[in-house]
């Protein structure tokens, strides 16, 4: 009989193809041959509200058992003045100090966490009276209150966090940097995010696990337009308020330019009829992929990641990259790959749109080749597959 290892996360259905959800997925689907593998979860689809969107019991998908446990608490108008009222000290404390405390007492850290939900206390339950049935388990992603009580339900110390920390405001709770520094074994995304965990966190050690990409070529997709593109939850916490502006600030800049901006997604912000912009809702994995492959440049606004699935997934189709340089992990990613643009304000995005439009045929070749390279040489399966068994093998030791 196999050993039995859980995956906690925050939400499971083939929809949720980014993030968290899709890192637990993978991680999952590595284990399944030596391991018999569990994700606990919640019934929840829509992050925004929390509400029991998907049928509470069990559901196996290719040879996986999915638990969902029903939540009882989601997201209400007074977490969103609660959230704010975070916003408002991390501005003020953000102008003061390079390392940041609220300063608020633990009650109100713990009252922040739970009122951002998803709760589901059927699932802290199953986790007391059944974890010491699996041989180990992983909570993902640190931010949510599942997450935190799931951890402090655990009968034993054969757990391992995985945090996907973001420098966002909830990152500097004492509460979470407690969390971290208490984990056993804890697995990091990136380079640049283990760095920021020492640095909010104080926390050292850890090991990079990060998660493998697809990589197959795709033929480019043919548009009778340029366009760059952007891919994942069209969301203001994912820049992309800032980006729809940046472009229309190349619009008015450049009004003979025949480029478009196409965006795919779940599209929470409301994009709308704007000129040039196409938004083609959810796509599939090869739609996706030829999208990225055609793209005159593939663009990731998001001030907040731990790794980006879709930027490496378009860097191995060879489209040229534009990041946000306000997020370290993106930063790090096209200086370590030797191709891409960042940019922090405005005035760069259009640079770097402008630059990256006047590449030569060999120029962004060369670009591509070496963005490809990058992702084949720290993403391949077979690396993050070993990676990810030597963590098991540690906590089975514990």
């Amino acid at each position: 009989m196999k050993p039995r290892i859980a995956i906690v996360t925050i939400r499971c259905h083939e929809k949720l193809v980014g993030g968290a959800e899709a890192l637990a997925w993978q991680y999952a689907g590595l284990l399944t041959g030596d391991f018999a593998v569990e994700i606990l979860t919640s019934s929840a689809f829509d992050y925004t509200h929390w509400k029991n969107d998907l049928a509470v019991g069990e559901e196996d998908r290719d040879g996986i058992l999915i638990r969902r446990f029903k939540v009882v608490r989601g997201r209400t108008a007074y977490f969103h003045g609660l959230h704010q009222l975070m916003l408002d000290a991390f501005a003020q404390r953000k102008e003061t100090s390079s390392r940041l405390h609220y300063g608020w007492p633990e009650a109100l850290e713990e009252e922040f966490i739970h009122a951002q939900g998803p709760n589901c206390p059927d699932l802290l339950t199953h986790l007391r009276e059944h974890g010491d049935g699996y041989a180990a388990v992983f909570f993902l992603p640190y931010l949510y209150p599942m997450i935190l009580d799931g951890i402090r339900a655990m009968p034993h110390r054969r757990w391992a966090l995985i945090p996907a920390l973001h420098d966002e405001p909830p990152a500097y709770l004492e509460t979470f940097a407690h969390m971290g520094r208490s984990a056993p074994r804890i697995l990091w995304n990136t380079l640049a995010e283990k760095r920021l965990g020492a640095r909010i966190w104080n926390l050292e050690g850890g090991n990079v696990v990060s998660m493998t990409v697809a990589v197959e070529p795709a033929a480019a997709a043919v548009e009778e337009k340029p366009y760059l593109l952007y891919c994942g939850r069209i969301d203001v916490s994912k820049g992309c308020a800032a980006l729809l502006e940046g472009f229309d600030a190349y619009k008015r800049a450049n009004p003979r330019s025949p480029l478009q901006l196409v965006l795919t997604g779940n599209d929470v912000l409301g994009v709308g009829k704007r000129r040039d912009v196409r938004y083609l809702g959810f796509v599939d994995e090869e739609r996706k992929f030829e999208l990225m492959a055609g793209a005159v440049a593939f663009v990731q606004p998001s001030p907040y990641e731990s790794l980006s699935i879709v930027l490496l997934e378009a860097m191995a189709q060879r489209a040229p990259v534009i990041v946000n340089g306000q997020c370290e992990v993106l930063v790090d990613h096209v200086h370590e790959s030797q191709s891409g643009y960042v940019y922090r304000n405005q005035g760069e995005f259009i640079d770097a749109v402008s630059r990256v439009l006047v590449l030569g045929s060999g120029a962004r070749a060369e670009q591509g080749a070496k963005a490809r390279e990058y992702v084949l040489k720290n993403y391949s399966e077979a690396q993050v597959s070993a990676r990810l068994r030597a963590e098991v093998d540690a906590l089975l030791a514990l």
